[in-house]
């Protein structure tokens, strides 16, 4: 009598436990997609970054040059 009551117990609470389990399912596959989008924003800011860092480089070398040229042309 206490296995079936137990066993009873049991399957009412999986029933009650099913859909805060789905939505915690739900919430880790959402949690995963938001990692993957916030890994590639990432690189794009950081790629973006690399790239004004260089441009502005070469603004800087040309405009030495620039000077270098004018002052000796």
């Amino acid at each position: 009598m206490d296995n079936e009551l137990l066993q009873a117990i049991s399957n009412m609470m999986d029933q009650k436990l099913q859909p805060i389990n789905n939505r915690l399912d739900k919430i880790e596959s959402d949690i995963s997609v938001l990692k993957k989008e916030m890994r590639e924003v990432k690189d794009k800011v950081s790629d973006t970054y690399d790239l004004a860092l260089e441009a502005w480089g070469q603004s800087t070398e040309n405009r030495t040059w620039l000077e270098n040229n004018q002052a000796t042309g």
